[in-house]
């Protein structure tokens, strides 16, 4: 099953593999592409995986994450990023490459002034958003359609919004964080109407043909947030809008100030990447909700998060939870897995031992990981 193409919208990924967006750090002060970023890609795109989302890029000056972060803002990003599309197509038979886009929101962990759906204190920084005007959401609509029409002309096959994790599109969806009474909260279908003018205000750019798919939340991991019966909805409306498939994720960062029995699992981290996949994890740990998101949906389901083997990825694929399997830390360790794996070389298990030293540093990824799994060897 894993070897066989499946598409995406209109295009046709070679093989169910893909490569999750992973924060890089590589960018220029300014945001723009380096090439470090082409280094990057273009072993991902030789180790044989079908699909490479990038990193995400942010929207708005007021929607960056983190110092280092690539940028799809202006039009003067459009050359560099350019130059990702190209080494992958150039260096990976047939492997496509799709922009992740984000808004942070009250999440930023470098802007002092940060905004919001609601006024709500965020509990992991204590910083306090300024609630979003309509203006500012119709700017911030208009900034997502700006983004993915830019993504397009740099020759991406796709793109995808990344809606998990407690980024800007999680806090309109979540019930915890989005308290307004007007038309983008309160009910589900004023919660998702964010989604739906971004995506109508991009097709008017992109045309239909061009897939924009999204990552989100099977669940919030938060009393009050999002739970997997309204989450399962939430994906039926968009794929009512349009929108061409779904990785389903789960958690936002929050969560890593509740102790750790509270949740029933073990992280010294955040839930999207947790730790030890196999002793103090268990493998597909958003399988259960990627399960329920298949049920309802005749868009593909990707899932994302502890793929530790290919008898795992088989199995996921064979008993139809998914259409796709999502990793990014053990290509971290070995960029040509997919090869490997499609090859019939090696182990069924991958190398990465999942131990988040990678998540330390987010430049020279390789090089970290090596150390770190040699000093590692013994748990």
């Amino acid at each position: 099953m894993y070897s066989k193409p499946k598409k995406i919208g209109t295009i046709e990924i070679k093989n169910r593999f893909v490569r999750s967006a992973t924060f890089e750090g590589m960018a220029s002060e300014d945001g723009y592409v380096t090439d470090k970023h082409l280094e990057l890609y273009k072993n991902l795109a030789k180790g044989g995986v079908g699909l490479i989302i990038t990193g995400y890029s942010y929207v708005q000056e007021s929607g960056k994450a983190f110092d280092k972060q690539l940028a799809v803002n202006t039009d003067d990003c459009v050359p560099g990023l350019c130059k990702i599309a190209e080494i992958v197509h150039e260096n990976g038979k047939d492997c496509k490459v799709a922009l992740q886009i984000a808004h942070c929101g009250r999440q930023s962990r470098i802007l002092e002034n940060t905004i919001a759906p609601s006024a709500l204190e965020e509990k992991l920084t204590k910083k306090l958003p300024r609630e979003m005007t309509k203006e500012e959401i119709r700017d911030t609509i208009d900034a997502f359609a700006q983004a993915i029409r830019r993504a397009k002309e740099a020759g991406f096959d796709a793109v995808q919004l990344h809606g998990a994790h407690g980024y800007l599109i999680t806090q309109f969806l979540s019930p915890y964080i989005n308290k307004r009474t007007d038309d983008y909260g309160g009910s589900l279908e004023n919660r998702t109407r964010f989604l739906e003018e971004i995506y109508n205000k991009s097709v008017k750019m992109v045309g239909k043909e061009f897939p924009i798919f999204i990552k989100m939340n099977g669940v919030d991991f938060v009393e009050g947030g999002t739970t997997i019966s309204e989450s399962t909805e939430v994906a039926k409306r968009l794929e009512r809008f349009g929108y061409a498939a779904i990785e389903v994720s789960a958690g936002i960062w929050e969560v890593a100030l509740l102790k750790k029995k509270d949740l029933g699992w073990k992280s010294s981290f955040l839930p999207e990447s947790r730790i030890f996949i196999g002793t103090m994890n268990e493998p597909a740990y958003n399988l259960t909700y990627a399960k329920e998101f298949k049920k309802v949906l005749k868009i593909p389901v990707i899932l994302i998060g502890g793929i530790n083997s290919l008898n795992l990825v088989e199995n996921v694929l064979s008993s139809e939870s998914a259409d796709f399997v999502s990793f990014s830390r053990p290509l971290i360790r070995e960029p040509d897995l997919p090869n490997r794996w499609l090859r019939g070389f090696g182990s069924d298990k991958v190398e990465c031992i999942f131990c988040n030293g990678c998540l330390s540093t987010t430049v020279n990824l390789g090089l970290q990981c090596a150390k770190l799994h040699e000093s590692h060897a013994g748990i």
